[in-house]
């Protein structure tokens, strides 16, 4: 039985350093992400956007770089300000990457802001943390922006909206099983299988 347990060891541990290799070696991270939130309905500011789900995909190789790509259009969906549309809605964006098994949302709240001139605002909250394989970190900030200016009434439509961004910044890489780790649980597993037969003998 010892035997038998040093092997589920060996190969539970070789598994786990087989996913933090390959989780080190993708440069490339591929992801969905979808909208949801209050933003979208009365009572509040009722905003629209370009789209409420889609998917993203960017490459990073080293720690510490970056990459800033766009993520949707938001305008405000009313003609101006008044009422309770200065009230604070919320806007979440979820996000899927299965390639590394990591999941987060990033919450965000829009307003309205009236008199002369009159606009709409979107402010995100933390940033959103991805942890994957063994250390690794993976951090997506989302653009605070204002839009939908005008005056004594918000612009219209699309073209007056504005463009988020995401920046994507790989924090920490996976940490592999070392070499010389790896040569030991081979030799243990190694071990276990002639003691094995020995006693079958």
């Amino acid at each position: 039985m010892r035997i038998v347990r040093v092997l589920k060891s060996a190969a539970l541990a070789i598994t786990f350093a087989g996913a933090g290799s390959s989780a080190a070696l993708a440069a490339t991270y591929n992801g969905i992400f979808s909208l949801s939130g209050s933003s979208f309905s009365e009572p509040g500011l009722v905003m629209a956007t370009s789209t409420q789900s889609g998917s993203v995909s960017f490459q990073l190789d080293t720690v510490g770089q970056s990459v800033t790509f766009d993520l949707f259009d938001i305008w405000a969906n009313e003609r101006r300000v008044n009422g309770n549309n200065t009230r604070t809605s919320s806007l979440v964006a979820d996000f899927t990457f299965a390639g590394i098994g990591a999941s987060g949302s990033a919450t965000g709240s829009t307003t309205g802001h009236g008199g002369l001139i009159q606009y709409a605002s979107l402010a995100w909250g933390a940033p959103i943390l991805l942890n994957f394989g063994n250390g690794g970190v993976l951090s997506i900030v989302l653009g605070n922006a204002n839009y939908s200016y005008g005056l004594l009434g918000l612009g219209q439509g699309q073209a007056n909206g504005t463009t988020i961004q995401a920046t994507a910044t790989l924090v920490a890489t996976p940490v592999p099983l070392p070499a010389s780790g790896l040569a030991l649980i081979a030799a243990l597993a190694g071990a276990g299988l002639v003691a094995r037969r020995r006693r079958a003998a």
